[in-house]
């Protein structure tokens, strides 16, 4: 099963998405709630697909995806964030984003919107 890195700076969301996923049979490899903690846990963990939120502390998930891409062209990054903004959904999957899925969400769109991405 594909190993997941959630990065959001909501603890509160990191753990009900750890929960469905779970749930569903993915492996958590960690949470982090900025990019530090993400660039840590993925060097470390090397996770086959990252849920990374646009909206952080410090650096924006957009800055994340760039390094990230820059780091290893072949991550696999699905967005998870309240920002609908064209530009911004531009910019994200012109930086490599594999989709994105907007909160709120179900869990049944979480599951699906992964399931779409690793396909």
């Amino acid at each position: 099963m594909t190993k997941i890195l959630i990065v959001d700076d909501s603890p509160i969301l990191r753990s009900t998405i750890r929960t469905v996923l779970e749930r569903a049979g993915y492996q958590i490899t960690g949470e982090a709630g900025n990019a530090d903690e993400a660039f840590a846990l993925y060097g470390k963990e090397r996770p086959g697909l990252v849920l990374l939120d646009i909206l952080l502390p410090g650096e924006s998930g957009l800055d994340i995806l760039r390094r990230l891409k820059t780091m290893d062209p072949a991550a696999q990054v699905l967005i998870v964030t309240a920002v609908n903004q064209e530009a911004v959904n531009e910019e994200a999957k012109q930086l490599g984003a594999r989709g994105i899925l907007y909160k709120p969400f179900d869990p049944s769109e979480l599951t699906a919107a992964i399931a779409e991405v690793l396909k």
